[in-house]
């Protein structure tokens, strides 16, 4: 499951021209861990895992951070029209 969330994040970073998709991407990887540890169940899997969702936590701040500022900059949100990077 993990390589799954792992390579579907690659994908979506290699392949996609816009930073919303890259933002996903990245996000896909970097909880791809986050199986494992639970299934590891000790307490330093668990530990890390709240703060690998600490970081998810941030990176889902800084998108929508982001996004807010684009939808008040050109007065709409509509996905199809974000710049590519």
């Amino acid at each position: 499951m993990a390589l799954l969330l792992f390579g579907g994040g690659v994908y979506l970073v290699l392949s996609r021209p816009h930073g919303l998709w890259l933002l996903i991407g990245l996000e896909l990887m970097l909880n791809a861990a986050a199986p494992l540890l639970v299934g590891a169940g000790t307490s330093e899997a668990l530990t890390l895992l709240l703060i690998l969702l600490f970081f998810a936590l941030l990176e889902a701040a800084a998108a929508l951070f982001i996004l807010f500022h684009y939808a008040r900059e050109t007065g709409h949100l509509r996905l199809g029209d974000l710049p590519a990077l």
